[in-house]
């Protein structure tokens, strides 16, 4: 499993690639320039020779020229006293002419030839000129580039201690949550060893539910119908069941220390009003708990103690139809306090809150 340090390390290899990528490809950008610089300068001092060589040429020209025609001056001088002369002077005259028309054109490809490497040189001047303009402008590039980079690296930096930050309270709340958990599956614990020990305390004899630990007691076997007082009979095996049943709770110190509430509910079938079987399981439930209280001893049992009439709110169904027997009944349940995990959780959900 990758560390932090490890994705920490991988994002600065990363990055130092990236720039020595960037370096790269501007050392290239740069040698490109200067070779074809150089080139271009190759190419100009080239042209340069050949414009001179072309020069030198029409000036050889010019110089045969002249020195043709000087010919032709004494070949006329010699020629006038004569018809041969004559006819010679006007050979040497038609010789000259071609060679003067060779000439002129030779002379008119020369300027044009001269003119295309002038044109050819201010092009090359024009380019040397864009060079240089486009290496400021490269350097200004790269000029702000690295302002760039730097402060992006500004940037990295106050990102990597948000990053730092936000893994500090992200473990601090991954320990709340975990301490929050283990105290709520700690309480999940009790209620299980709980509903074990009330089991193994009270056999088979008693109704014991494996869900919740609730004790179930018929109301027949305690009191009589309609009546809220308890049958003499009933009392000694009701005393024992009890006392077993507030041993298991109050004898094991980690048990007690998160008992919230032991209470007695008064229970009722659906014969007769709502107000007359709240009053009568409200009074059975009233004369279970001052039974508890005529022999109990522990003053925490009196504390955790309360009684309550439920009417027939709460009726036992047999396929979806009452059992009218089993709905009159007297049960005793326990609760488990969870005050310090619900507010372990109320403080961890307003702090994350806080937070978003």
């Amino acid at each position: 499993m990758k560390t932090p340090n490890d994705e920490k390390g991988n994002f600065w290899i990363a990055y130092a690639d990236l720039m020595a990528g960037l370096l790269f490809v501007f050392i290239l950008l740069v040698g490109g320039i200067i070779v074809k610089y150089f080139l271009m300068q190759s190419d100009f001092f080239r042209i340069q020779d050949e414009f001179a060589a072309a020069k030198s040429d029409l000036n050889q020209t010019q110089s045969d020229l002249d020195k043709t025609q000087n010919e032709f001056l004494k070949t006329m001088a010699v020629l006038q006293s004569s018809q041969e002369k004559n006819e010679q002077l006007e050979e040497l005259n038609r010789l000259f002419n071609e060679r003067l028309s060779a000439l002129n054109l030779e002379l008119n490809e020369t300027k044009k030839q001269n003119s295309l490497y002038i044109l050819q040189i201010d092009d090359l001047n024009d380019m040397i000129d864009d060079l240089k303009k486009g290496n400021l402008d490269l350097k200004k590039i790269v000029e702000s580039r690295e302002d760039a980079i730097s402060e992006n690296e500004e940037k990295i930096a106050y990102l990597l201690a948000q990053i730092s930050q936000k893994e500090s309270d992200f473990n601090r709340i991954l320990h709340d949550l975990n301490t929050t958990k283990n105290r709520i599956r700690n309480l999940t614990g009790i209620k299980v060893k709980v509903i074990a020990r009330l089991s193994e305390a009270l056999g088979s004899d008693m109704s014991i539910d494996p869900n919740s630990g609730n004790l179930r007691l018929s109301s027949s076997v305690l009191f009589d119908k309609g009546s809220s007082e308890l049958k003499e009979e009933a009392k000694p095996e009701f005393r024992r069941t009890l006392e077993r049943y507030f041993a298991v709770l109050l004898r094991d110190k980690n048990i007690r220390e998160n008992l919230e509430s032991i209470v007695i509910e008064g229970h009722t079938d659906s014969d007769g009003g709502y107000l007359y079987n709240l009053e009568l399981s409200q009074a059975r439930a009233q004369a279970v708990m001052e039974f508890i209280n005529s022999w109990n001893e522990d003053a925490d049992l009196e504390r955790f103690l309360v009684a309550s009439g439920r009417s027939y709110t709460m009726p036992i169904l047999r396929d979806g139809v009452e059992d009218k027997d089993a709905s009159r009944r007297i049960e005793i349940k326990f609760s488990i306090s969870n005050k310090e995990a619900i507010d372990e959780i109320q403080k961890f959900l307003e702090y994350d809150a806080n937070e978003d």
